[in-house]
């Protein structure tokens, strides 16, 4: 039997859906979350949320936050717990050049032993991946 993998969608994941047809690259990467959303039941993952997406898609001013919301409530199996724990490892993450809210994206997707974290930022997929600070393997969509 296959092993359930545990994915973790940042906000950025959410909120790509939204965005347009600006670029070749927004529209696969729109596609390829669609289709992660869509295959989460019949395939061998789960798509798990925190604190950390909540609080940011309330903070998004854009009016489509209330479809944002909705959509996360929908896909989420479940969200990590935050602790203080995850919060200090969020302060180390940040010393590493990560932003204060992609450390916590990062901090909750280790408490929860999360397989992957998907991204959209640019920022955020090249500082991971210059380091090896985590477990948590952290990629864009379109390379799930």
């Amino acid at each position: 039997m296959n092993r359930i993998l545990t994915v973790y969608l940042d906000t950025c994941c959410y909120s790509r859906l939204f965005d347009g047809k600006k670029s070749l690259t927004i529209t696969a990467e729109a596609a390829r979350i669609r289709y992660i959303i869509r295959n989460r039941r019949t395939s061998n993952y789960r798509i798990i949320g925190s604190l950390a997406v909540v609080t940011e898609i309330s903070q998004n001013p854009k009016k489509n936050r209330k479809y944002i919301e909705r959509l996360y409530n929908i896909v989420k199996s479940g969200e990590a717990q935050i602790s203080a724990q995850s919060a200090k490892r969020a302060a180390e993450l940040e010393t590493i050049g990560l932003k204060p809210m992609d450390a916590r994206h990062l901090a909750a997707a280790e408490a929860a032993r999360a397989d992957y974290l998907l991204t959209v930022d640019k920022d955020f997929l090249r500082i991971c991946s210059k380091s090896n600070i985590t477990a948590v393997k952290v990629i864009n969509p379109i390379d799930f």
